[in-house]
């Protein structure tokens, strides 16, 4: 049987976000997420999944993982990513280098994404 990295995990998170899949996004959450933006702002799952995956709220241009770091310990893993994302937010655009930490738990033979926390990056 094919064991599945986190980063393609990660990738995963991503591609499901930036296609605005809030469905499949949805599954790989737990029920207790909880992340913090750039802006310090704090989201569960539901608000998450309609101000960042929502093709209503936001429109994504891109999201690529520049860095790729992870720390698994049992049944928690720490991923920290280097991300550079374009969107669009309302009527804003954005362009930028965000720092990300994202914690996950394994429950049964399932990684879920816990929650995190992101950092914009200013060069």
């Amino acid at each position: 049987m094919e064991t599945i990295t986190m980063k393609q995990i990660s990738d995963s998170r991503s591609t499901h976000q930036i296609n605005g899949d809030m469905k499949a996004l949805e599954v790989m959450m737990h029920d207790s997420f909880r992340y913090v933006d750039s802006s310090g702002r704090q989201f569960d799952k539901e608000t998450f999944l309609d101000q960042f995956v929502d093709p209503e709220s936001i429109q994504w241009i891109a999201q690529e993982t520049v860095t790729f770091n992870e720390t698994i310990k049992g049944e928690l893993a720490i991923v920290h990513v280097l991300l550079e994302e374009r969107f669009i937010l309302g009527t804003n655009a954005y362009e930028g280098r965000f720092w990300a930490l994202h914690l996950y738990i394994k429950e049964g033979d399932t990684w879920l994404w816990q929650g995190g926390q992101a950092t914009m990056i200013n060069e």
